[in-house]
């Protein structure tokens, strides 16, 4: 009976320190976000994260075995959230128009929900190439849905290359997040306010029916 009762602490030990452990990952992972995208990479030590999260650094070591790797691990999540959230405009079937629309609302509703991953890229991208190839690696997914969805339709190559398309509409989404610190002053409101993020979105949309609108125009009709 009382090896019994030993192993079942024992068990219940062992899973109140695996609880625990997430619980100071999630921390470090969370302190680190806000640090990096505050400071960037370089700007950030692991006593920084430490003395953020509220453990010993100790801790992050054991979870990460160097600053590079809690940076990734950071990349990672945002990545994999990314994919997710994407995934379903992706394979949305229907016209030209519907898939666009579908999206730049995935796209917008995702960065919505993580307003400091654009800006913790951009800072990244400017500042050194550590994580380029990473960068590079999980946009392609979405450089290629661009093709897909306008490479029957439009020229390979020059000014209404698909190319051109694609970084017309990410970069109408991305900047106004990169610049919410300057909009704030600018016009004196919260770049994430329901209201403004709303009317924000419904301007995307209307460029992009005025560009597959001028297309029609020009009997370049987005199937």
């Amino acid at each position: 009976m009382n090896s019994e009762i030993e192993m079942e602490k024992t068990n219940e030990t062992t899973s109140l320190n695996k609880v625990e452990s997430r619980s100071g990952r999630e921390r470090i992972l969370k302190a680190a976000e806000i640090l990096f995208i505050e400071c960037g990479f370089d700007g950030v030590s692991v006593k920084d994260v430490a003395e953020k999260a509220e453990v010993a650094k100790a801790l992050i070591f054991y979870h990460f075995n160097n600053k590079n790797e809690l940076f990734n691990a950071i990349l990672d999540r945002y990545y994999l959230e990314q994919s997710n959230a994407l995934r379903a405009a992706i394979s949305s079937k229907g016209s030209i128009r519907d898939r666009m629309h579908a999206g730049v609302d995935a796209y917008l509703n995702y960065i919505i929900q993580n307003p400091g991953y654009s800006r913790l890229i951009q800072g990244e991208i400017c500042t050194n190439t550590r994580v380029l190839e990473k960068i590079v690696e999980h946009m392609e997914p979405l450089r290629l849905w661009g093709e897909n969805v306008f490479g029957n339709t439009l020229p390979q190559e020059g000014a209404l290359s698909p190319k051109h398309l694609f970084i017309s509409i990410f970069g109408m989404i991305v900047s106004y997040f990169n610049y919410m610190p300057v909009i704030d002053k600018l016009w004196h409101e919260d770049p994430l306010d329901h209201s403004v993020v709303e009317e924000r979105r419904e301007h995307v949309h209307w460029v992009v029916d005025a560009v597959l609108d001028k297309f029609e125009y020009w009997g370049r009709k987005p199937e």
